[in-house]
């Protein structure tokens, strides 16, 4: 059944959502699928802005200039609006009317117009005094070149806010397809942004600010063509979904009824949300305004390195996340907390099966990682460096930020916004005063990854904490524990064949080992004679190799092979970390591990 076929006028006798025939599992890979997608071409967007501006003042104040506006989209929309919204819309959706739900979806719109409107009226006012507060080095050309940009960009967050309300509510109905492929709309857009209107700009003379035109190949090409791509790309994201939600019943009225009780919760609701939404985007600012502070280039250093953590993020955190929290909102409303609890688990599980080793791995790659989708150009050696620097410690973030979408999105599910905000505040705060003191003793961007890193831990530590204390064990199986074990060794072998080969051979003669002793016994081998020897084995090549000698782990080569063979050597490892994990995770009994490979299995046999 298409993923666009519910009715548009459904009858109130009918089921108002999709029937549960629409599994989770085909709702989860569509998102996922939108998700890599997006992510794939946010990090080509990210490598044609490289290629052609590189690490320098002028892609600092492209970077600079997009945090203001997009911290009013994830605040108001983003974020805020739409963890808010769909509960209260699904809740209508199913116990009230369907007439109901679209006014109250209407409701929301226009007064998020109106909010929008009077703040990106007020931003524009003050673009000036706020940016010289912010970058009190700039000069007065690098000044105007970014009060321009943040202006042009101004126009983005109303767009962007109206699709995501969109999202929303076609998320909320069970329909994923054309809200997870509009991100790809979106960077599409930017990528011809820098490519075809850049150059353009140029050649009829439109540009605004000469500081904004650089060199690429023998050709001039303007930043400012990026920001009218970012534009467009906005636009494009809105108008690709209202087709699909026409014909789920979807009609815009001019409705204005600020005492309407659907709206007031969901303004209570959201009310947390948004400082909590304010305070992380203000980190993000603040992170890069101290990365501007220990010379050019660094900012955008750390945004690579950013979004390159930020791929397996979407791919498997964000996507189950995205899926999940519509089936919560619903489980809560029936008051189903058995169903609630084990949703929860089994997601949270099935997140950091996947993203730990993602994590590892970028780690472990991260040189070739870089080169392959960046050095060329206006990015050079020293660019590579930075990023390189800066992604190794963002990975040491990921797991717990990965972990903490999910039960964030538990909480604002059960309608409680206000535990996961006051922590989400009180780490910003921590992570601020953190890269100040360590700014103070450091000339290094990697120190600001690394407060990044130590904040985000602590995050998750404290939603566990505050989880159990408000709706009690979530792990009281110990399910939980025994899979991150697993995941945990599985990674480990992982890691340490990437760094000595010869590490594969010890890892096949294991998996050899439990295949025959099943065969022998009936039953897996023991998992302390598996460990027991796998210690002793592990430990005497690790001494033979110098494993030991740590140094190693993180020396950063320059490259000197060309970007195919760099290429076919990135993908061979990649494949092998791949299947030694699986491999690993399979034989130690992971539940997740277990579920792809009757899903492989199956599909193999109706072959």
């Amino acid at each position: 059944m298409s993923n666009e076929s519910l009715s548009p006028t459904p009858t109130p006798t009918s089921s108002p959502l999709r029937k549960r025939s629409m599994s989770a599992v085909l709702n989860s890979a569509i998102v996922m699928l939108g998700y890599l997608l997006s992510r794939v071409i946010g990090i080509v967007r990210q490598t044609v802005l490289s290629s052609y501006f590189g690490t320098n003042i002028v892609s600092d104040i492209y970077t600079t200039a997009f945090q203001i506006p997009d911290l009013l989209y994830l605040v108001i929309i983003g974020g805020a609006l739409g963890t808010a919204f769909i509960p209260i819309f699904i809740e209508a959706y199913t116990n009230q009317t369907h007439e109901r739900a679209w006014q109250v979806a209407n409701l929301v719109i226009n007064a998020a117009l109106a909010v929008l409107s009077v703040v990106s009226l007020a931003i524009l006012l003050l673009a000036a005094p706020l940016l010289r507060w912010l970058n009190p080095t700039y000069t007065p050309e690098q000044l105007g070149l970014a009060i321009y940009l943040v202006r042009l960009f101004m126009l983005s967050p109303l767009l962007l806010g109206l699709g995501g309300l969109a999202m929303a509510m076609l998320n909320a109905l069970d329909h994923f397809t054309m809200p997870a492929l509009v991100p790809v709309i979106y960077n599409v857009a930017i990528i011809a942004g820098i490519v075809l209107i850049g150059p353009l700009l140029v050649r009829f003379g439109l540009v605004q600010h000469p500081i904004s035109v650089v060199e690429h190949n023998g050709q001039a090409v303007s930043i400012e063509g990026a920001a009218w791509g970012v534009v467009l790309g906005a636009l494009l994201y809105l108008v690709c979904q209202l087709p699909v939600l026409y014909r789920v019943g979807f009609r815009y009225q001019v409705l204005f009824n600020w005492r309407d009780a659907a709206l007031r919760r969901i303004g209570l609701l959201m009310g947390p949300r948004v400082f909590g939404q304010a305070a992380m985007q203000i980190n993000t600012i603040a992170i890069f305004s101290f990365a501007k502070l220990l010379g050019d280039g660094r900012a955008t250093a750390l945004s690579n390195a950013l979004t390159l953590m930020l791929l397996p993020h979407g791919i498997f955190a964000l996507s189950l996340a995205t899926v999940m929290f519509p089936q919560l909102s619903r489980l809560y409303a029936a008051g189903d907390e058995e169903g609630f609890n084990q949703t929860t688990r089994s997601t949270l599980g099935t997140v950091l099966w996947a993203i730990i080793p993602a994590a590892v791995g970028l780690m472990l790659l991260a040189t070739p990682i870089v080169q392959v989708l960046f050095q060329r150009g206006n990015f050079d050696s020293q660019s590579t460096l930075w990023v390189v620097q800066a992604l190794m410690m963002y990975a040491t973030a990921l797991p717990a930020f990965g972990a903490a979408e999910i039960l964030i999105r538990g909480f604002y599910a059960r309608q409680e916004t206000t535990i996961p905000v006051v922590i989400g505040i009180v780490t910003v705060v921590l992570n601020i005063g953190l890269c100040w003191i360590l700014t103070r003793y450091s000339t290094s961007h990697i120190v600001l990854a690394g407060a990044f890193s130590v904040t985000n831990n602590l995050e998750l530590l404290l939603l566990l904490v505050m989880w159990r204390r408000r709706n009690g064990n979530l792990d009281g199986a110990g399910q939980l524990q025994r899979s991150l074990l697993i995941t945990l060794l599985s990674s480990l072998a992982m890691a340490l064949v990437l760094q000595a080969p010869i590490f594969s051979l010890l890892i096949v003669g294991l998996l050899g080992l439990n295949y025959t002793w099943r065969r022998l016994n009936a039953e897996p081998l023991p998992q302390w004679l598996g460990f027991a020897i796998a210690a002793v084995a592990g430990l005497s090549l690790a001494w033979q190799t110098n494993l030991f000698d740590l140094s190693a782990w993180v020396q950063i080569a320059p490259q000197t092979q060309s970007l195919a063979s760099l290429f076919g050597s990135l993908l061979f490892n990649g494949l092998l970390a791949i299947a030694i994990y699986f491999a690993c995770s399979s034989a130690l009994g992971a539940p997740e591990a277990a579920v792809w490979q009757q899903r492989i299995l199956g599909r193999l046999k109706r072959r």
